[in-house]
């Protein structure tokens, strides 16, 4: 974070900020001297006395060659005058739009198509936080996601899609005679639903059905080449998935299944927290089908003591919670199709109401407030927070208030993942899985 912290200090960057809104650019307003026509010198043919038609002709050829001297002239000023006044509008414009950023943010997008959806989305998900109808955390995900789609999912497909894998997880526990009602049978026969090749004789069927485990998305775990990689819809119909869509789709399965789960984040990192029936806490790692407890992540995740003690990584989040948090992925998909506006800050305002740590919330707002800043600094040609504190001192209050931002989420304890942590992290924990394998894995008696 402080890294990010100084870099967002260097006004270098403002030059290269990508806004979805284009950036207006700045005229300079060209002075004009008043021009005086000069009329082109002609030099008269002497009249000759013998030819008076010759002598006609060049009387009325001089006439209408000083009339059309005249009239470039005068159309050139017309011209000058009107670019003049064009540039006079420009700038005008120019100086509204720079004060509507500075007084009311980014203009809205709701009236582009598709967008009145996002608002549709984040009113119900509201009534669900505000008690006004039952939280339904499967029903929330397909909401976030069919809006960026602007609603061609089937939901009825989608909650069959869940029933059916409900089903097989109640049949191999019918099958192999265990406690259909213990809540550690039920979560550890979802885990290896998602991560092992499961053999399910249904009942009432004679054939055995052979359930595949998830795989984990290598090559866009990051969603860097297409948006919807990280979607839980978009892992049930491949079949891979990440580290934010496959704790998520467990976790519904685990809510229709009635199993008690919980999410739990770390550093650009999620995964499910479960309880024995001891009270123990265990971490399901669903990247790479590992158990894993707190102090790997902290060791292998680059958490810090501050964070630890302000609680914003490895708590378990309960459901109302995990339903706030996607109102962060809701804004997130409003802004990747129709770019920044106040929909964003409402969402993180709504969140911000029902979380006990507010580090998601103060994140969607430094997020919003730079890319204000650094815009307006770039149109005001500002290149340090000093010229832009003297040419501009309301934009520079946004620029204070950035810092405060910042300052909070420091406190917390967040600091910015190193890059190729991730990456590491991962070539661990794979290798930390087969030394399991090799010693003859984790096992945990259920029964």
């Amino acid at each position: 974070m402080k890294n990010l912290y100084l870099f967002l200090l260097m006004f270098a960057a403002v030059y290269s900020v990508a806004q979805t809104t284009t950036p207006y650019t700045h005229p300079q307003i060209p002075t004009f001297e008043t021009p005086q026509p000069q009329f082109p010198t002609y030099v008269v043919p002497q009249p000759d006395i013998y030819n008076p038609m010759q002598q006609q002709r060049d009387i009325h050829q001089e006439m209408y060659s000083r009339q059309q001297a005249i009239h470039r002239q005068n159309q050139q000023l017309i011209n000058e005058s009107y670019e003049h006044v064009q540039q006079i509008i420009r700038q005008q414009q120019f100086e509204e739009a720079v004060q509507k950023l500075i007084t009311e943010g980014f203009p809205s997008k709701q009236h582009m198509a598709g967008a009145p959806i996002y608002y549709d989305v984040l009113d119900e998900i509201t009534s669900m936080l505000e008690g006004k109808q039952p939280i339904d955390l499967g029903r929330a995900v397909f909401l976030v996601e069919n809006a960026f789609y602007e609603n061609s999912m089937n939901y009825e497909d989608y909650k069959k899609f869940i029933d059916e894998k409900v089903k097989l997880c109640n049949d191999k526990i019918r099958e192999e005679k265990l406690d259909k009602k213990n809540n550690l049978v039920k979560n550890m026969m979802l885990f290896r639903l998602i991560s092992d090749t499961l053999e399910i004789k249904p009942k009432g069927y004679e054939k055995t059905i052979k359930h595949y485990p998830i795989k984990y998305d290598l090559y866009d775990y990051k969603s860097e080449q297409h948006y919807d990689s990280h979607f839980v819809t978009k892992l049930m119909e491949s079949g891979y998935g990440q580290c934010l869509s496959m704790p998520l789709y467990y976790l519904i399965l685990a809510e229709k299944l009635g199993a008690e789960a919980y999410w739990s984040l770390s550093p650009y990192h999620s995964f499910v927290k479960i309880q024995d029936d001891n009270g123990a806490w265990f971490n399901l790692e669903l990247t790479c089908n590992a158990i894993l407890s707190d102090a790997h992540y902290m060791n292998n995740s680059y958490i810090k003591a501050e964070a630890i003690r302000n609680r914003i990584f490895l708590e378990p989040l309960d459901k109302k919670e995990t339903v706030a948090l996607l109102l962060e992925r809701l804004a997130g998909g409003y802004y990747e199709k129709y770019g920044l506006d106040d929909f964003y800050l409402k969402c993180a305002d709504t969140l911000s109401k029902h979380l006990t740590c507010q580090l998601r919330p103060l994140i969607m707002r430094a997020i919003y407030k730079t890319r204000q800043t650094l815009l307006l600094a770039k149109l005001l040609e500002a290149p340090s927070p000093e010229s832009l504190k003297q040419i501009s001192p309301e934009t520079y209050k946004h620029y204070e208030e950035m810092q405060a931002l910042y300052a909070q989420i420091d406190n917390l304890g967040y600091e910015e993942l190193p890059n190729g942590i991730y990456e590491r992290w991962l070539e661990h924990i794979n290798k930390l899985k087969k030394e399991e394998e090799k010693n003859g894995g984790i096992t945990i008696n259920f029964q």
